[in-house]
């Protein structure tokens, strides 16, 4: 009887610790699951009132309120006195509208046009352009649907006494297909495909643009290199946007990161797709990488404003065999930006380096980043891009864009004499925005290219476009 006191008692003290856990940590599990239950419902009520501010701005579009639509795309301009806000650029006023977004930007990120995969966690979008360009080239320059610095005739040559001519083309035109999972509480996954039709072989006119996956913070595949500063272009007509921006697109592996909403970087392994090295004098081998290029960016952001830095470090190698082999570093520097005041705002991109011109559109396929001397040595060439542009809004429907831009390369004693040197081109437009997805405009563009023997050559061109983005 005793024996079974004892094992009563510790049976009743066992149950009521049992009970005592049971009543402590039963209205804690409750309020975890009450908690998790109004996270996801607060998600969906972000994502309800995210489609209704769409659908009020398409009922606006179709009703042609402007001045609504207008208000609903145009950033704040009003001074930044808040800390936690950071600028917010309209995709209407980017010349690439497409962004690389990770982490919790991709799950905040509005996702409109698209629609549920049924079964499945993930939603999807079908996007692009159709694009028909027209153009009058003055001086017969020798691209025929992009105004590149290196395509104009200089005196001495042949192409110098090109007349001029007309062209018309769609080859913008665009498409692409983004598939995203937002789920809270669950690893951001995005699928990115694009296309355009710019390409020279008609059997098949498909390049690709981008074609990646983000994972969380991480990016696996081509898209815009580190130092594409894609904010800092103005929304030319041009294909060609200057041609004197720093980066392009590359495959890559990157992380990327927002601290806050002031700080954002990226740090990345990147492709370079043009080695850039020129061999005057035709030594046996190739040019290669040995390992691929490391690029980091640092963005701030404020609320009518944003500055990026970028850098660009990697190796070149000339491979002859046994007969010639030879390596040289390539470093680059890239600052480039955006500054709203009022409704208007200039941006800016410059970069500076050292093995580093192909890098830069205007001097992309030139072999400008390095000479392999007939010692067999590799000699990098310094270069300078610079793009500067201004946007005046006149009205909610009209938009006018200036930019300028300037290239210039210090070219080895080696390079041929008819190579480019510097060039400078210059663009001024009037655009109007007849609905949120339907524009056309009209482009008067400039530029200057002389050669490393100072030969000189100019050329105008004139461009119209009309465009419908979905």
């Amino acid at each position: 009887m005793i024996h079974t006191n004892r094992n009563t008692r510790k049976i009743s003290r066992f149950s009521l610790t049992n009970l005592a856990f049971l009543l402590m940590f039963l209205p804690l599990a409750v309020l975890s699951q009450e908690v998790d239950s109004l996270r996801i419902e607060n998600q969906l009520l972000k994502e309800q009132l995210k489609r209704m501010d769409e659908l009020e701005l398409r009922l606006a579009d179709l009703e042609g309120d402007k001045g609504k639509v207008q208000e609903k795309l145009a950033p704040e301009t009003i001074s930044d006195t808040t800390k936690s806000e950071m600028l917010v650029i309209p995709d209407v006023e980017m010349r690439e509208p497409h962004q690389v977004l990770t982490g919790d930007e991709l799950v905040e990120e509005n996702f409109p046009a698209s629609w549920p995969m049924f079964g499945s966690e993930y939603r999807m979008k079908i996007g692009g352009r159709v694009k028909l360009d027209m153009l009058y080239d003055f001086n017969g320059s020798n691209d025929r649907y992009q105004f590149l610095i290196s395509g104009i005739p200089v005196e001495g040559s042949p192409e110098y006494a090109n007349r001029g001519y007309f062209n018309m083309f769609a080859r913008e035109s665009r498409f692409n297909i983004d598939m995203r999972r937002a789920t809270p509480g669950k690893v951001p996954l995005q699928i990115f495909i694009e296309a355009d039709f710019w390409s020279s072989t008609d059997s098949f006119p498909f390049r690709l643009r981008h074609a990646y996956i983000i994972v969380g913070n991480w990016i696996f595949g081509q898209t815009w290199t580190t130092t594409s500063i894609m904010e800092s272009i103005p929304n030319l007509i041009d294909f060609a946007a200057g041609d004197a921006l720093y980066g392009g697109r590359a495959a890559q592996l990157k992380y990327q990161n927002r601290i806050n909403d002031k700080w954002k970087w990226a740090l990345g392994l990147e492709m370079m797709d043009y080695i850039g090295i020129d061999n005057p004098f035709d030594l046996p081998g190739r040019s290669s990488l040995g390992l691929p290029a490391l690029a980091g960016r640092i963005d701030y952001s404020w609320k009518t404003g944003m500055v990026a830095l970028g850098v660009n470090l990697a190796q070149m190698r000339w491979d002859g065999g046994d007969s010639v082999y030879a390596t040289a570093v390539q470093l680059a520097a890239v600052i480039g930006g955006r500054q709203y005041i009022g409704k208007d705002y200039f941006t800016y991109n410059i970069a500076m380096g050292k093995g580093s011109g192909d890098n830069i559109m205007a001097l992309t396929g030139s072999n400008s980043n390095a000479v392999l001397t007939p010692e067999g040595e590799l000699e990098t060439m310094p270069a300078i891009a610079v793009v500067f542009g201004f946007v005046h809004k006149w009205n909610d429907q009209f938009t006018s864009n200036l930019s300028v831009a300037y290239t210039t390369l210090d070219p080895s004693v080696y390079r041929a004499p008819e190579s480019m040197k510097a060039g400078a081109v210059g663009h001024l437009n009037l655009i109007f925005q007849a609905t949120q997805r339907l524009s056309t405009g009209i482009e008067y563009m400039w530029g200057e290219h002389r050669t490393k023997n100072n030969d000189f050559g100019g050329a105008n061109r004139l461009q119209t476009m009309v465009k419908f983005e979905f």
